[in-house]
């Protein structure tokens, strides 16, 4: 049973570990033919899990060795209109602890997404996004974090200034719907054995209080949470498939002339069916795309605020 359950946890909690759409959230889009990119580099490791019972508890549980796992981001963005920003978010990972020869690294699902205002006062903005599966292909060994479901994704984010003044302090809150559709994968539960499989609707949010430093320097905290319905195979649930998960995640964001430097801080205080993950994350390092998408003097390698700090001024993507 223990064996069973190492696999289930093992199985599902790759959706519910960092997320790399959800860390892109915006709080602008760009300016019509601006453009920017950015690599965000961080370092995630677990040694425990959570596992539901058959009445219903959660009860925390140690594998038989921690993992530890590199992960990059990869952000590209370009401004279609003044009111719109497409992105391309490619992650990839690279295992670097874990139990006996067990290795992993690869690129994974990438996510294509469209932001665009729907208000500017109060600001809000809606997103529509898509991930394309890759189906494991461009992974090698024995780890993974790719997935065989082609999901999409509906969310809106929200910036509300605490005191009138979006420079001052500030709440950013997003939370969207999240839908896999059936593929051809590996039933939870029963290693060897593969199925049309029907992870179940996800709803997934976070809120972040934005507390300026000084003009160059903003401090963040909140929680993220994320939860998903049973999985299904041949229009029956599988018992016990369940996830969910509550983080907190708080950071500092640096933009000044010299020097745009996000780091963010990951620690996931409960959950259902999923690793007890920690990390953080380093953004800011370059990688701009203004060059690659110049159009003349039109074009702006211009930036906008996102998750990872909620600035209002120009970002480093």
């Amino acid at each position: 049973m223990r064996k069973t359950s190492f696999i289930l946890v093992l199985f599902t909690a790759i959706a519910l570990a960092w997320d790399p759409l959800g860390y892109t959230y915006l709080g602008e889009v760009l300016p019509v033919t601006g453009a920017s990119g950015d690599l965000s580099l961080g370092y995630f490791g677990f040694s425990q899990y959570w596992e539901t019972d058959t009445l219903g508890f959660d009860s925390l549980y140690s594998h038989r060795e921690g993992y530890g796992v590199v992960r990059f981001l990869w952000t590209g963005r370009y401004g279609l209109t003044s009111s719109h920003t497409i992105s391309f978010v490619l992650p990839a990972f690279l295992q670097i602890a874990g139990p006996g020869d067990t290795t992993g690294v690869g690129i994974a699902d990438p996510w294509i997404c469209v932001d665009g205002w729907m208000s500017r006062d109060p600001q809000f903005i809606l997103r529509g996004a898509l991930r394309p599966t890759l189906k494991g292909t461009l992974d090698t060994g024995d780890y993974t974090e790719s997935d065989r479901h082609v999901a999409a994704e509906v969310s809106a984010t929200f910036l509300i200034p605490v005191s009138g003044s979006l420079s001052g302090p500030r709440i950013q809150a997003s939370g969207g719907l999240r839908k896999y559709f059936t593929a051809w994968d590996e039933v939870p539960g029963a290693p060897g054995d593969s199925a049309d499989t029907s992870p179940g609707m996800e709803f997934r949010g976070e809120a972040r209080m934005i507390l300026p430093v000084n003009r160059e320097l903003n401090f963040h905290a909140g929680f993220e949470f994320a939860t998903r319905g049973e999985t299904e195979i041949d229009s029956s649930d599988i018992t016990g498939s369940e996830v969910s998960s509550l983080d907190l995640r708080t950071g500092i964001e640096l933009d000044n002339t010299q020097l745009e430097l996000n780091v963010d801080v990951f620690y996931r205080l409960s959950g259902q069916n999923v690793n007890k993950e920690w990390g953080f994350v380093v953004s800011g390092m370059g990688l701009d795309l203004g060059d690659i998408f110049s159009l003349g003097t039109g074009s702006r390698s211009s930036t906008s605020g996102e998750s990872s700090g909620g600035s209002e001024s120009g970002r480093r993507d």
